[in-house]
C-alpha cells in the first residue's frame, strides 16, 4: 500500500463512503471500486491530472465516468458527483487510502513494513507476520522492501512504530550507549 498524505477532508469522504457502503452491505463493490481508483491514482500523472487548476471538476469527471463509469457501483459514483459538486475530486486520489485504512480497522486487520537487508527466503514474511499477529491480536499484513543499509536483521513499521532487529540499528544504539558513558 502507498504511503499517501491523507487530508482530514479525504479521511472524512471516505468515512462516509464506508460507512454508506458499511449500511447498504455494498461494502465488497466499493471496496473493488476503491482498490481500482487506488490502482489509477498510484500514477503520478493521473494525481497531476486530478490536481492541475487548468482542467475543471466537470472535465475531470467526465474523464472518470469514460473511463470507470460503468465499472463503479452507485455509491461511488454518487461520491463522484459530490465531489464534483464541491470542486474537491482532487480528494479522490486520497479516499482510496483513507477507505483502505477504515476497513483494515473494521476487519481487524493492520498493515505495515518489513525491511530487510536482503531477498527474503520463502514463508520468512509469513512467519513474521504470524508472531505479530498473535503479538498484536490483529491480522498483520506486511508489505517487504529490500533495504541494503540495514546490513542484517529486520526492521518493521508497524501502526506508526518501527521495531528494528537490524545490524544497523543494533550497531546505532551501541554507539549512543558509548556516547552516554561517562568516563572516569
Amino acid at each position: 500500500m502507498s504511503h499517501v498524505q491523507i487530508s482530514p477532508a479525504a479521511r472524512r469522504y471516505g468515512r462516509a463512503l464506508f460507512e454508506v457502503a458499511l449500511e447498504q452491505g455494498s461494502l465488497d463493490s466499493v471496496r473493488a471500486d476503491l482498490k481500482l481508483l487506488g490502482t489509477v491514482f498510484a500514477d503520478a500523472e493521473a494525481v497531476a491530472a486530478m490536481a492541475d487548476p487548468r482542467i475543471d471538476d466537470q472535465q475531470k469527471r467526465q474523464f472518470l465516468d469514460k473511463a470507470l463509469g460503468e465499472f463503479l457501483h452507485p455509491h461511488t459514483r454518487s461520491l463522484l458527483g459530490v465531489l464534483e459538486a464541491r470542486k474537491r475530486l482532487v480528494l479522490l486520489t486520497q479516499i482510496p487510502t483513507a477507505f483502505a485504512a477504515l476497513l483494515d480497522a473494521h476487519e481487524g486487520r493492520q498493515r505495515g513494513v518489513l525491511e530487510t537487508a536482503s531477498p527474503l527466503r520463502d514463508g520468512s514474511r509469513q512467519a513474521v507476520e504470524a508472531a505479530l499477529s498473535a503479538k498484536t491480536g490483529l491480522k498483520v499484513s506486511l508489505e517487504t522492501q529490500v533495504n541494503e543499509d540495514l546490513l542484517g536483521g529486520v526492521r518493521v513499521t508497524l501502526a506508526g512504530t518501527r521495531y528494528d532487529g537490524s545490524v544497523r540499528g543494533r550497531l546505532e544504539r551501541l554507539r549512543q550507549n558509548l556516547e552516554n558513558v561517562e568516563l572516569g
